[in-house]
């Protein structure tokens, strides 16, 4: 079965081609642009991971991933925020929103394949590694 990772962020640009690029890892993958599709997103393709944006319109990131962590496929969800906002009180803040990483873009190559294969080690640690980068 193939992971599905769902990538969110207001910069149509950056949603897409992190999309195009981890679905030729392997992976399944669904791109949106702000918060409120993120959540409709996550309803309807109930990923194994998220990559999400926390400056967007409509609901931000924080929100959203409250929101994500409040439904029931919440629980297992990996969520990561990636972001320009960087302070140690946006660090903080995503935790408490319940991101379980914060990392800045812009995203290099390795990080992104260190993000595929913590998806397989962490939470799903019984699933072999399928990260195009190993």
């Amino acid at each position: 079965m193939s992971k599905r990772i769902l990538v969110v962020d207001d910069n149509p640009y950056v949603a897409d081609a992190s999309a195009r690029l981890i679905s030729l890892c392997g992976y399944e993958t669904k791109t949106a642009y702000d918060g409120r599709e993120a959540l409709e997103q996550f309803a309807s393709f109930a990923p194994h991971m998220v990559l999400m944006d926390i400056g967007m319109p409509k609901v931000d990131g924080y929100e959203a991933a409250t929101r994500m962590r409040q439904e029931e496929a919440g629980a297992d969800v990996l969520l990561i925020a990636v972001t320009c906002w960087n302070q140690e009180q946006d660090k903080q803040r995503a935790y408490e929103s319940g991101f379980d990483l914060h990392v800045p873009k812009p995203v290099s190559l390795a990080t992104l394949y260190d993000l595929l294969r913590m998806l397989h080690r962490g939470r799903h640690a019984q699933d072999t590694v399928a990260a195009c980068g190993s």
